[in-house]
């Protein structure tokens, strides 16, 4: 990313939760497939490695196609939920 590491603080995240993926500006969305998580950082630096690429972890590319995330008010919080998806991926 340009500019070094970006800061994640709890209110980005809530306003990029908030982005409409019909008016989003479809080039500001990053193509999964090109994200590469190393597997030699920690599970928390996994997460925070993994968010610098995707920029918004609630609206991106997936094969071209432009995908939003949601999350229920009582559901698990998005870095469990990245968490646990890291450990999936080590485990294989």
């Amino acid at each position: 990313m340009k500019g070094g590491p970006m800061m994640i603080t709890n209110g980005g995240l809530s306003a990029m939760s908030r982005q409409n993926i019909e008016t989003i500006d479809r080039n500001e969305l990053v193509e999964l497939s090109v994200i590469h998580i190393r597997q030699d950082l920690s599970g928390e630096e996994k997460i925070l490695h993994f968010l610098e690429q995707v920029r918004n972890p609630y609206c991106f590319l997936s094969s071209g196609v432009p995908v939003k995330v949601c999350f229920t008010d009582n559901g698990p919080e998005l870095a469990q939920m990245l968490e646990n998806y890291f450990i999936r991926l080590k485990q294989g």
